[in-house]
This record gives C-alpha cells, sequence and structure tokens, in this order.
C-alpha cells in the first residue's frame, strides 16, 4: 500500500487552483493501461472528509473536468438522452438516512437545468405524498422516466412480534410521461412481500415508531425490459427480480429467500448479499449485471470483499450461472452503494466490451476487460479509511457522449509572472493560447505569445520577460480551431502588486539598516563587542545543562 492509500496525505487529498475556488480530489492511479484512455467519468463524492460536495465530472485519470456545489445532496450523476440529446441527469435532495427525498434535474451541455422532474402523489390520497428517492432515475427511449420512491406507512407487524400497527419504509417504483407529467405506473413492494420475510432483521427497534420504521425491502435499481416488465434489485431482501408491467405481479427472483433458479455454478450466481444496480445487459440471451456488496456494515458482512458479478439466467429452465467476477485491486469492501457498467465504447487498443465498476462506499473506480483483467484502477481517497466511510460516491459512470459547451467564458488570472488559466465544464480543448498586446490598445492587434498542451484542469504560462500590456487565453480544439477567449487581463493590476511588495520588502531593509545605525552610534565600541560576544555566548551554551547564565 503506498502512502497515498496509507492516508498519509489525508483521506481525501485535494487540488486547490488558482482561478477556481472549490477543491476537487487528487487521485490516485495504482494501476493504468492505455485501453483506458478515453471517455469521462461521473462520480459525486460526499462524506465527512468532503469539502465541496456535488456532481462531478473528471477524466479518464481522475483530474477534475467539471464540477459545481450547492445543490444540497447530489447522487447518481449520469448521461442520458433528453429530446434525442445527451443530458446531464442527477438527483438533489436531503439524505435521511439511507434513503432520500428529493427531485431530479435534466442539465444540458451547458450546464443549465432544461428540466425538473418530482415524484407523482396519488390525487386519491392527499396526505399519502410521495417524494424522489435518491436510487434511481432511469430515462426510457419513450419519452417516460422511471424512479425509486419511498413511503413511511401503518402495516400490522405482529408476525415479527412488532406492533399491529407498526411503521415500515415501503419501497416503490413510478413510471411517469415527462412531457404530461402522467403517473403511468407505480409499484409497492408491501403488495407482494411481507415484511416477515425480509433479511434485515438486526433492527430490532424498528418499526415501532413512525420516526424509526423498519424498511424491509429497499429498492436501489429499476430498468424496464423490451417486454414491458420492469427488473429492480431488493437490498433487504437480497434478490433480483422481475415485476409485470401489466400486474404488477413478481414473475421470478434470482437470489435470496424467493429465489427460483437452480445455480449451475455453486452458488456463486445467487449468493450475493446486500446487492446494488442489477441491470440487464443482454435481455436475448439473459445476461445481467449487479454489484455485489457482500455487506451491509460490521456485523452484517458476508464476504471478505465486494465484486461486480456477470450472471446469464434461462428463464424456461429457471438455471442461473456465473459468467464472470470483477473484483478491485485494494480488495475493498463497500458496505454501501456501488455500480457496475458495461461499455459498449470499442477503442482502437481492444476489439472487446469493457467493464467499469464503481466502488460506492469506497471511493474508487475500476476498468476490467470483460474476461476479468484488471486494466485500470483509480482512487479518489485513501483505501486505509474506506471502512469509515469518510468519502464516497454512491454510482461511478463513464461516459463517451458528454461534450461540454460552458456559457460562460475561460478564466484567466495573473499570479506573480504566471497567468492561469482554467474553463470549468468545457470538454473540447486541446489546447491553451496565450496573446498579448504591447500597449493595450483597442486597435492594437494580439500576438501570439506561446501556445500548450492542455495538461489538466488548470494550466499555467510564463509571462514573457518583456511584459504585454494585456493578456488574454485562448481555448483550441484538437484540430487546433479557436472555440473561445478568456475576458482580458491587464498586466498593470499584477504590476501594482509586485511594485507594492517591492515597496515594502525596500522599507523593511531600510528599517533594518537604521536600527542598527542607531544602535551603534548609541554604545561604544567596545561595549558593543563584549555585548555581541556575551549573547552569542549565552545562546552557545542555552541548552547545555549545569552551566548557570548570568
Amino acid at each position: 500500500m503506498n502512502l497515498y492509500d496509507l492516508a498519509v496525505y489525508g483521506p481525501y487529498p485535494t487540488n486547490e487552483y488558482v482561478t477556481f475556488d472549490l477543491e476537487a480530489p487528487s487521485p490516485s492511479i495504482v494501476k493504468w493501461d492505455d485501453a483506458c484512455d478515453n471517455g469521462h467519468v461521473l462520480v459525486s463524492p460526499f462524506g465527512s472528509s468532503v469539502p465541496h460536495a456535488g456532481p462531478m465530472i473528471l477524466d479518464n485519470k481522475g483530474n477534475l473536468v467539471w464540477m459545481t456545489t450547492g445543490l444540497g445532496t447530489v447522487m447518481n450523476l449520469k448521461v442520458q438522452n433528453y429530446l434525442n440529446e445527451p443530458h446531464l441527469t442527477f438527483w438533489s435532495g436531503k439524505k435521511v438516512g439511507g434513503i432520500g427525498e428529493g427531485h431530479y434535474l435534466i442539465l444540458n451541455s451547458s450546464y443549465d437545468t432544461v428540466k425538473t422532474i418530482s415524484a407523482i402523489s396519488p390525487p386519491a390520497h392527499p396526505d399519502d405524498p410521495r417524494v424522489g428517492d435518491l436510487h434511481d432515475f432511469v430515462l426510457t427511449d419513450a419519452g417516460t422516466a422511471l424512479m425509486t420512491v419511498y413511503n413511511t406507512t401503518t402495516y400490522d407487524m405482529s408476525a415479527m412480534n412488532r406492533p399491529t400497527k407498526g411503521w415500515i419504509v415501503d419501497s416503490l417504483f413510478q413510471e411517469i410521461d415527462i412531457s404530461t407529467n402522467e403517473l403511468l405506473f407505480e409499484w409497492r413492494a408491501s403488495d407482494h412481500f411481507d415484511p416477515a420475510t425480509s433479511s434485515k432483521y438486526l433492527n430490532p427497534f424498528g418499526g415501532y415508531s413512525e420516526s424509526n420504521p423498519y424498511d424491509f425491502f429497499h429498492i436501489n435499481s429499476v430498468q424496464k425490459d423490451r417486454d414491458g416488465n420492469y427488473l429492480i434489485s431488493s437490498r433487504h431482501l437480497q434478490g433480483v427480480m422481475t415485476v409485470s408491467g401489466k400486474t404488477g405481479e413478481v414473475l421470478w427472483v434470482l437470489g435470496g429467500a424467493f429465489n427460483v433458479f437452480d445455480d449451475l455454478t455453486d452458488g456463486k450466481a445467487t449468493s450475493f448479499k446486500w446487492q446494488h444496480d442489477a441491470r440487464w445487459i443482454d435481455e436475448e440471451e439473459g445476461i445481467l449485471t449487479l454489484f455485489d456488496n457482500g455487506s451491509a456494515g460490521p456485523i452484517m458482512s458476508d464476504a471478505h470483499e465486494s465484486k461486480a458479478l456477470l450472471i446469464q439466467i434461462d428463464l424456461e429452465k429457471k438455471t442461473a450461472k456465473l459468467l464472470q467476477s470483477y473484483k478491485s485491486k485494494a480488495a475493498v469492501l463497500s458496505a454501501s452503494q456501488g455500480s457496475v457498467q458495461v461499455l459498449d465504447h470499442v477503442d482502437t487498443f481492444e476489439q472487446e466490451k469493457h467493464v467499469f465498476v464503481g466502488w460506492g462506499s469506497s471511493a474508487a473506480f475500476s476498468e476490467f476487460s470483460m474476461a476479468g483483467e484488471l486494466l485500470c484502477e483509480t482512487h479518489i481517497a485513501a483505501s486505509s479509511t474506506y471502512w469509515w466511510e469518510r468519502v464516497k460516491s454512491y454510482r461511478a459512470i463513464k461516459t463517451f457522449e458528454w461534450v461540454g459547451r460552458p456559457e460562460q467564458p475561460p478564466v484567466a488570472l495573473m499570479n506573480s509572472d504566471r497567468i492561469y488559466v482554467s474553463w470549468n465544464g468545457a470538454t473540447e480543448v486541446a489546447a491553451w493560447q496565450l496573446e498579448g498586446r504591447k500597449d493595450g490598445a483597442a486597435g492594437d492587434k494580439w500576438q501570439t505569445i506561446d501556445i500548450k498542451e492542455k495538461e489538466g484542469f488548470e494550466d499555467a504560462f510564463v509571462l514573457p520577460d518583456e511584459p504585454f500590456a494585456t493578456y488574454r487565453v485562448a481555448a483550441l480544439d484538437d484540430n487546433g480551431e479557436f472555440l473561445r477567449h478568456s475576458d482580458i487581463v491587464r498586466y498593470a493590476e499584477s504590476k501594482t502588486s509586485r511594485t507594492l511588495l517591492w515597496m515594502i520588502g525596500v522599507a523593511a531593509g531600510i528599517g533594518a539598516v537604521v536600527g542598527v545605525a542607531i544602535f551603534m552610534s548609541r554604545v561604544p565600541r567596545g561595549q558593543r563587542i563584549a555585548r555581541s560576544w556575551a549573547v552569542w555566548d549565552r545562546h552557545r551554551y542555552r541548552k547545555v545543562p549545569g552551566i548557570e547564565m548570568s
């Protein structure tokens, strides 16, 4: 384990910038392969060690591309198609325990919010409101949105030797029409499963009051399949299941107490625990992925490490088999959160798909070959602190579609003998061009001073020995084409500050000389020498025991 993962630099090392007032993670790349050198990574770091929580886009090596704050708790950042264009989507709101109360935002390529979506409360029951939950928000090709919803309600819990009028957190999901805001479908877990069958019996006080309800199901993902049915994941039943889009009937369950599949791989396909993010990858072949946490905390741990699973099921024969598993280089055990994504992008290095894994409460993400070889892994917090969940990101998603074009220009600032530049959210910048004008007059032509390749979120130019009156920085794309100029930076502003520092330094030097002169003029030469020797002698023996100084 290196110094970074031992937390020598703190649990969450960060980068600070001259041109940007937020701190971003300073990542550690623990394994790298050029096959990963493409796309952007979407995360939403939060936790007690994160100074600026919020949605964040990183490059493929974990360096900042875009971030913003002021949205409350943000989770589940993705790129999804809205109105036939890629948009950023995420949940924003208040996190209460393991669930959320908020709404969903859709942002365009300029990072402007173009749509806000909320869960739909049933008109017949205005006293039973629905609030959008953090776990999943999926846009479909049919112009609808799927979302998870949690609802606290009363329930007869006598089968668990708890109150007849007990309290549960019920898990729901909704499908709504985005354009009309019409509720098309709603499913409620308690209509199909008895809370007494839950795997989460380790909350002995749950259900006795509305303030501490019993969370028996805990839905954390939903996906609509080609037949109009819904694939969902229940963390606390430890099962993945399909729900009929017509009747709401549970058609089958994989894993947990309600498993209907014969495992052809000695239990490896059905023994997952506390899982997240179940997704169809190939419905025709019956292949799906899920994130097997293997743990829900110190006393609810069923594994030594978390892993992503690639599973194939046969619905006719009711069989399941594990095709592949994917494990972190750091062997992390994530007690919460996590995601798995099969990447459709095929690059020039390999002619096969990759698997991208976000490790949830362990602040890391990894990329694998389909065959299970770990290609790349990046940590955005020290792995030795993962157990305390001081830094986490609910999911980590890789995208090849996102093109960010912010409306505001690049920011350029002068600091000492350098000009720093950044452009929060711009994804097309390949190089920077420093330009200057000698006298700063409007008719004076701009001259190209230097061009440098973009290396990180913020880059810097060293100012020329013969300064220009004004500067600006141009952003250039891969073809060297102009994108946008920064605002003008005037050299006089920096010169004034440096002149002031020079004057302060000169004044301090003059003061020291005057002080010495006064001292020497008032004390006879012999006394000056004696005093100087005494001071040196006193200093020389100050810490030596047994010598008394007069």
